[in-house]
């Protein structure tokens, strides 16, 4: 029997939480959009926060616009030249979010980018996954841009997915940055990898 490969294992938990998340029915989707708001809004970390990096949606993540307007958002912005994302403060999501990077919303590129000291020092982030387990293991889609965004993170990391994401167990490797709140539509989980929640 083939050996499975670290990268194989990976590619295959991608492909089985993804067809998880695609299922939900859109009408569905909208009520556990608004269920992790509610959850999130209910958070400490985030209720002390004024500054929040959220991702906008690829359409089958959760959708967080609707906390919209709460605090000041900063969304990430691929830059190529550096083959990675920066994040960049966004007031107004009708006017200053374009199509990116796989077609994702992002901000537009004549808009200033935080400071790298500044977004790890002072931004709460509510994170995408395709998984995450309670012990605060968060499996992306693989490139580790987000393990790199959230490398110097001070505030805790919150890992936002939906209850069918939730793994009993993923693999991790010695790069991979762990979320300290999995928020799903059922409950928020205090991950065993949390440190501090201030």
């Amino acid at each position: 029997m083939e050996k499975m490969t670290e990268p194989t294992v990976k590619r295959e938990l991608r492909e089985r939480f993804l067809a998880l998340r695609r299922a939900i029915a859109p009408a569905e989707r909208r009520e556990k959009d608004a269920a992790i708001c509610r959850n999130i809004r209910a958070l400490e970390c985030y209720r002390r926060s004024e500054c929040v990096a959220i991702y906008a949606t690829d359409g089958e993540e959760p959708d967080l616009f609707g906390l919209w307007g709460e605090k000041r958002f900063f969304l990430p912005r691929y830059r190529a030249d550096l083959k990675r994302y920066e994040l960049v403060e966004v007031a107004d999501r009708e006017r200053e979010l374009v199509a990116g990077k796989y077609g994702l919303l992002e901000p537009r590129p004549e808009l200033a980018a935080a400071a790298p000291e500044f977004a790890a020092r002072e931004l709460l982030f509510l994170t995408p996954a395709v998984a995450c387990t309670k012990a605060g293991v968060r499996l992306g889609r693989g490139g580790g841009f987000y393990d790199r965004m959230l490398a110097g993170a001070v505030r805790p990391v919150i890992g936002v997915i939906y209850c069918c994401q939730l793994a009993e167990a993923l693999p991790v490797e010695a790069h991979d940055r762990p979320v300290e709140v999995v928020v799903t539509e059922e409950e928020v989980v205090e991950t065993t990898a949390v440190s501090s929640m201030n």
